[in-house]
């Protein structure tokens, strides 16, 4: 019997770490861009799901990883919200390139009374760009 489970487990265990480990990939810069564009106009309108599933194609993030920290976001929203005010829209603020294969791009979701800022951070590997990570914080600071 435990026989049987090892081979029913085993390649459903593979699978499953093996799923996304090759991510969608975006051909430029610019695109990477229009991408968190995309992001930041749907968290415009407060639909934060949709706008981070728009990166989950191109995210290296597993995808168990990726959904609790949507998860996550989801929750603080409202928190965002009551302490900050409504949205009033997304301002970019810069990308920058780290060599030439690792780029920043730095955006802000402006509220009422306070932005918060989301860096989302590129990787240009050998079949085009992909998203290797992105933080959000209500540090102003470091946009300076």
């Amino acid at each position: 019997m435990m026989g049987l489970y090892r081979y029913i487990l085993i390649p459903a265990i593979t699978f499953c770490l093996s799923t996304n480990v090759i991510a969608d990939t975006l051909k430029s810069p610019l695109e990477a861009r229009e991408l968190t564009n995309k992001v930041m106009s749907k968290m415009d309108e407060g639909d934060i799901e949709s706008g981070l599933l728009l990166l989950k194609p191109y995210s290296i993030v597993p995808p168990a990883e990726f959904d609790v920290l949507l998860d996550k976001l989801k929750m603080q929203l409202p928190v965002m919200s009551q302490r900050f005010g409504n949205s009033i829209g997304h301002e970019f603020i810069r990308d920058e390139k780290s060599g030439e294969n690792i780029l920043r791009i730095t955006q802000i979701h402006r509220f009422e009374k306070h932005p918060m800022r989301w860096c989302f951070y590129f990787y240009q590997g050998k079949n085009g760009w992909v998203l290797n990570t992105f933080i959000t914080d209500d540090d102003i600071r470091q946009l300076f």
